[in-house]
C-alpha cells in the first residue's frame, strides 16, 4: 500500500471487517510528524467550546441581571412609597378628625330643626295628655299671641284703616260697609287728596318702619274662631300652623335684619309685608272686591286676599312628594324622604327698588334660634343656627303708588317694587319626627302613595 492512505472508500457500504482492515493499514508514522500541532488544535477547539458556552450562558445571565435590576427598582419604589410610622399616625388623626367633622355636621343639621314650639302648656305634640277639647282653643290663643309678638319684633302696623280715617276725618266708607278692622280699601273720590287724610297716613308712616298686620297670616284668622271637629283634625291643624309659624319666623327675621336701625317707612328697605302663603300665591286685592274669588296670576292659580278677617281658612304647608301647587317639579329636585321634609311657600313684600337682591340674600342667610333639648321646656335651652330656605322663583313688578292697593300707604320718595318669591324650606326629620303627630305621619305615608299632602 502506498504511503499516502487512499481513503476513497465507499463509506455507505463499509462493513466492520473493512473498517478494521482500514485502521490496520493507517500509517500512524505519517501522523507523528504533526503531533506538535495537537495541543494547539486542542486549545483552539477548547476555546471554541468555551466561546460558544460563554455566549449561551452570557445571554441567560444578562436576562437574569436585567430582571434583577427591574425587581430592585420596583422594590426601591415601593419602599419610597411606604409611609413612615409618623405618617401613619398623622393619617389616622386626619381620618379621625374627618369622622368627627362628619358627626358635627350631622349634629348641626339636626339642630336646624330643633326649634321652639308656640305652646308648651298644654303640650300638644305628639299627642296631648289632656283629653279636653279646650286645649286646642288655648293653643290657638297662644298661637295668635305669638303672631302678635312677631309683628312687635319688626314694630309693624298697618296703614290707617278706613274706620280710623272715617273717625278722624269723617271721610271714607270701608268700615261702614263692613270691611273689617284691617281693611284699607281705596278711598272715595277726592279723599286721597284730602290734606287731613294725607297727614294721618304720613303720620303712621313716620311712626313705624314697615307696614303689616296679623291678618296677613292665614292661621291667625283660623284660630280666631276655632271650631273643634275631631282629635285627628285638631292635631293636623296644630301641626300645620306650627310648621307655618317656623317659616313665618324666618321671613320676619329677614325684615327685622334689613330694617335694622330704621325708624320710619321711608328709610326702610322693606316697606310692606304682604304675606306668606302655602296653598297659592300671595295676592292682595282691594277689600271692595269679593273675597275668595279665583284669579290667574303670573305664576299660576291662587286665591285672592282681602285682609282674611275671621273664618276658618286653612293654609296647609304641604309636604312635597313630587311637586307642589307652585310648580310640578322643583329645579332643586328635593322631595320628602326618610331624611328631610320639604315644604314650598310663597312670600310677597314691597321693597325699595334697590333692595330686591338684599332681601333675597338675607332671606336665604343663616338665622339663629333657641330650642329646648327634646322639646322639653324643663330641659336645657340651647342656641343654634339654621339656613333652610332656597328661592325657587322670583318676580318683580313696579308699584304704582296711586293704585287702589296703596291708597293709605306712604312708601317715601324712592321707587318701590313688589317682590314675589316662591321658596323651598327643609326640615330634618331626625330632629322633629319625635313630636310629629301620628295623623301627620299617616298623611305623609298616604301622600307618598299618591294622595295629596294634607288630604284624607
Amino acid at each position: 500500500m502506498a504511503k499516502n492512505l487512499n481513503l476513497n472508500i465507499n463509506l455507505k457500504n463499509l462493513d466492520i471487517k473493512q473498517l478494521v482492515g482500514l485502521l490496520k493499514n493507517i500509517n500512524f508514522a505519517s501522523l507523528k510528524k504533526y503531533s506538535s500541532l495537537f495541543p494547539s488544535i486542542g486549545l483552539l477547539l477548547a476555546a471554541g467550546v468555551i466561546f460558544v458556552l460563554t455566549l449561551l450562558v452570557g445571554g441567560a445571565v444578562s436576562k437574569k441581571m436585567a430582571q434583577s435590576v427591574r425587581v430592585s427598582n420596583e422594590i426601591r419604589t415601593k419602599i419610597s412609597q411606604v409611609p413612615s410610622e409618623a405618617q401613619v399616625v398623622e393619617a389616622e388623626r386626619y381620618y379621625q378628625k374627618y369622622a368627627e367633622d362628619t358627626d358635627k355636621v350631622d349634629a348641626l343639621a339636626v339642630k336646624t330643626s330643633l326649634r321652639e314650639l308656640v305652646c308648651y302648656d298644654p303640650m300638644i305634640f305628639p299627642e296631648p295628655v289632656d283629653k279636653s277639647t279646650q286645649i286646642y282653643n288655648r293653643f290657638g290663643s297662644k298661637y295668635r299671641a305669638a303672631i302678635d309678638k312677631l309683628l312687635e319684633r319688626i314694630r309693624a302696623k298697618d296703614a290707617p284703616s278706613d274706620a280710623e280715617i272715617r273717625s278722624r276725618t269723617g271721610q271714607g266708607g270701608g268700615a261702614a260697609m263692613g270691611m273689617g278692622e284691617y281693611a284699607a280699601p281705596p278711598a272715595t273720590l277726592g279723599v286721597a287728596q284730602n290734606a287731613m287724610v294725607d297727614a294721618l297716613c304720613l303720620q303712621r308712616a313716620d311712626e313705624i318702619p314697615v307696614y303689616a298686620n296679623p291678618a296677613i297670616f292665614s292661621w291667625y284668622a283660623f284660630w280666631d274662631k276655632y271650631t273643634y271637629q275631631s282629635k285627628e283634625k285638631a292635631l293636623q291643624d296644630c301641626w300645620y300652623s306650627q310648621t307655618a309659624y317656623w317659616i313665618y319666623e324666618d321671613v320676619i327675621g329677614t325684615i327685622e335684619s334689613l330694617n335694622s336701625g330704621s325708624t320710619k317707612v321711608s328709610q326702610s328697605p322693606v316697606k310692606r309685608f304682604l304675606g306668606v302663603r302655602f296653598d297659592g300665591f300671595v295676592e292682595v286685592m282691594p277689600s271692595t272686591m269679593t273675597e275668595g274669588m279665583e284669579y290667574m296670576p303670573m305664576m299660576g292659580v291662587g286665591r285672592m286676599e282681602s285682609g282674611r278677617v275671621g273664618g276658618q281658612q286653612e293654609d296647609i304647608p304641604a309636604y312635597v312628594q313630587r311637586g307642589s301647587v307652585f310648580m310640578p317639579v322643583s329645579w332643586t329636585g328635593r322631595i320628602c324622604d326618610n331624611n328631610v321634609d320639604v315644604v314650598h311657600f310663597a312670600v310677597s313684600v314691597v321693597v325699595d327698588s334697590k333692595s330686591v337682591m338684599s332681601f333675597m340674600k338675607e332671606l336665604c342667610s343663616a338665622k339663629s334660634h333657641t330650642f329646648f333639648e327634646k322639646f322639653d321646656p324643663k330641659g336645657k335651652q340651647e342656641t343654634a343656627s339654621h339656613n333652610q330656605i332656597t328661592i325657587l322663583r322670583f318676580h318683580v313688578e313696579p308699584v304704582i303708588k296711586e293704585d287702589a292697593l296703596h291708597t293709605y300707604y306712604r312708601y317715601g320718595p324712592n321707587a318701590v317694587v313688589r317682590l314675589n318669591l316662591v321658596c323651598e324650606y327643609l326640615f330634618v326629620r331626625q330632629a322633629y319626627d319625635m313630636i310629629k303627630p301620628e295623623p301627620i305621619k299617616k298623611i305623609q305615608t298616604q301622600s307618598a302613595g299618591g294622595l295629596q299632602p294634607g288630604g284624607s
